[in-house]
């Protein structure tokens, strides 16, 4: 058992050498950007006393090194919902105000995290990558997040005009209109 143990952990440290030395530019540059915007989600998402310190610090860094390292497994889920759950933590714990604009950087910030790990999973360490296929998928993600953010905020003034009853009405027309959004985005892919 300890010898398979030994013929195991060898195995791994070889694949590591192997794909350090055969990886390539562009994967890793999809990488970097996963982390970065992980990082910056976290720094979005928690309020400013816990990633203040030391220990908020390396919290978020590890937490946004994860997705990058393993953007096949559950890591990008795991910094998605800690920075689902540092927003909870600021706004009901340490009573930060909620703010559109905070919000809307947020969002763009984990879905960018999102669709970049979901570039990196199906990328080889060592393809070779156009450039233009990166620069097109980052504006098709940013053409996304720019809809999305016009949408949210003509609804929201929507509903800041419509209060009372009729809020539900809006609601649900803002759900119709969300639909609507990414059935026009999946037909025309």
């Amino acid at each position: 058992m300890i010898e398979e143990l030994r013929e195991y952990l060898a195995g791994r440290v070889g694949r590591v050498k192997d794909m350090r030395e055969r990886a390539a530019a562009g994967p890793l540059l999809v990488r970097l950007g996963i982390a970065v915007f992980a990082a910056l989600s976290m720094v979005l998402a928690f309020p400013h006393q816990v990633t203040r310190n030391l220990a908020g610090i390396v919290v978020a860094g590890v937490v946004a090194l994860l997705p990058a390292a393993f953007p096949r497994g559950r890591m990008v889920g795991l910094a998605i919902f800690a920075c689902a759950f540092g927003w909870l933590i600021g706004t009901f714990v340490y009573d930060q105000p909620l703010n559109v604009t905070r919000l809307i950087a947020l969002s763009t910030a984990l879905y960018l995290t999102h669709s970049l790990a979901a570039l990196a999973a199906v990328l080889p360490y060592d393809a070779v990558v156009s450039p233009g296929v990166l620069v097109g998928w980052l504006l098709r993600a940013g053409g996304i997040v720019a809809v999305s953010a016009i949408v949210s905020v003509v609804l929201l003034a929507v509903v800041k005009v419509v209060v009372g009853p009729v809020f539900l009405v809006a609601s649900l027309v803002g759900v119709v209109a969300a639909g609507a959004l990414a059935w026009l985005i999946a037909r025309r892919a």
